[in-house]
């Protein structure tokens, strides 16, 4: 939520909650800036991460006290994997990296 808020883009605050917002996404077809969903502790999509490209995503972990880079394919979040949602269309991604570039 934090990033994307960052970006222009506001997204609810729970990952229940952001599941339902963007286009479904085929783990094969991820592009970078898609979020990666996985259930934790529920039934229901209960952690959120940023894919990164590469099979990685970054996310907020509790274990590592901050930020943590991890694989999808890692044992833990393949098998509680729930799905990914696009969120920023190709337009404004776009319009994110002319406004970076512009600023330097």
């Amino acid at each position: 939520m934090y990033v994307y808020r960052k970006l222009g883009v506001k997204l609810p605050r729970t990952a229940r909650a952001q599941f339902n917002v963007g286009m479904p996404i085929d783990r094969r077809h991820l592009k970078v800036g898609d979020l990666v969903f996985f259930r934790t502790y529920a039934s229901y999509p209960s952690h959120v991460g940023i894919y990164i490209g590469n099979g990685k995503f970054i996310h907020f972990s509790s274990m590592y006290h901050g930020l943590a880079i991890s694989s999808l394919s890692d044992r833990y979040f393949s098998r509680r994997f729930l799905g990914a949602k696009r969120v920023l269309s190709e337009r404004k991604v776009k319009e994110i990296v002319d406004r970076l570039y512009a600023d330097k």
